[in-house]
C-alpha cells in the first residue's frame, strides 16, 4: 500500500497564517509533497500569494486587493490576525514564494486574478513547471490557461464537469473530488482514463479519510495532515496483519 501524496491547503494553515512564507515552511516541515496557494495581482501588476478578493480577513489592510499598490501591500501585516507570534509576517510576492519552493516542494497554483502565462513563466524559470499544476474558478482564466499556458497541467473539479469523460475532454490532468461526490467507481474510471485523482477536504473526520483511501484517491488537498497520516498508518498496519 503506497503512501498518498499530501497537498497542504494554503500551506500549513492550522499552525501558521495561510498563504505566507511561514505556512510554506510549515508545509515542508510536516513532509507535504505539494503546497497549494492562491495568486492575485496588485493594481500595478505585481503578483502575490493571497486568497481573498479583499484584504481585511488575513491582513491589516482594507479594500479590494486589486485596488492596492504593491508598495502598500508590501508593508501590510499578514500574521497578527492569526497569532501575535506571527506579527510582521508579510503577504509574499509570488516570485519570492516560488523561490522558496524551488527544489524543496512541488506547487499547485490556484489563480484567482492573474495572467496564467505569467504564472507559467515564473514556474518554468525556477524549474517548477514539470510537476506544477493549476486551477481557477474563473472560466476566463481557465480558457486563458488552455490557450496561453498549455504546458501547465490543469485540474478540474468533478462537481463542475459532472463525469470523467468531460474531464478528459477538457484536457485536464487531475480530477478533484469532494467527499459528497466521491465513489469507488468514479475514482477507478478516472484512473483508467489516465487522470490523477485528488480529494479536497478541509475537515478532520476520520471516516472521510478512510472512505477516500478505500476508493483509491492518490493525493489529498487537506489541512489536517497529521490526522490523515494517522488514519493512513492504521490502515497500513491492519493490511500488514
Amino acid at each position: 500500500m503506497d503512501r498518498a501524496r499530501i497537498i497542504c491547503h494554503r500551506g500549513a494553515c492550522l499552525t501558521a497564517p495561510e498563504n505566507t512564507l511561514a505556512a510554506l515552511e510549515g508545509a515542508i516541515a510536516v513532509g507535504a509533497d505539494v503546497i497549494e496557494f492562491d495568486i492575485r495581482q496588485s493594481r500595478d501588476g505585481v503578483l502575490y500569494v493571497f486568497h481573498d478578493d479583499t484584504l481585511e480577513r488575513t491582513s491589516n489592510g482594507k479594500g479590494r486587493f486589486v485596488d492596492a499598490l504593491s508598495t502598500d501591500i508590501d508593508r501590510l501585516d499578514a500574521g497578527s490576525w492569526f497569532d501575535q507570534a506571527y506579527a510582521g509576517e508579510r503577504i509574499p510576492r509570488l516570485e519570492i514564494f516560488l523561490d522558496s519552493c524551488a527544489g524543496r516542494i512541488e506547487t499547485y497554483a490556484e489563480i484567482k486574478d492573474a495572467d496564467p502565462a505569467r504564472v507559467r513563466d515564473m514556474l518554468a524559470a525556477r524549474g517548477l513547471l514539470e510537476t506544477a499544476w493549476t486551477f481557477s474558478f474563473d472560466p476566463d482564466i481557465q480558457a486563458e490557461t488552455r490557450a496561453k499556458a498549455s504546458d501547465l497541467r490543469r485540474m478540474v473539479l468533478y462537481s463542475y464537469v459532472g463525469n470523467v469523460a468531460r474531464a478528459v475532454a477538457s484536457g485536464a490532468h487531475i480530477l478533484e473530488f469532494h467527499p459528497e461526490d466521491l465513489t469507488f467507481d468514479r475514482v477507478r474510471e478516472a484512473k483508467e482514463a489516465g487522470l490523477i485523482t485528488q480529494m479536497f477536504y478541509d475537515g478532520e473526520d476520520q471516516s472521510v479519510f478512510e472512505s477516500a483511501l478505500e476508493c483509491g484517491i492518490e493525493q489529498f488537498n487537506i489541512d489536517h495532515v497529521a490526522r490523515f497520516r494517522a488514519v493512513e498508518g492504521r490502515r497500513k498496519l491492519a493490511a500488514a496483519k
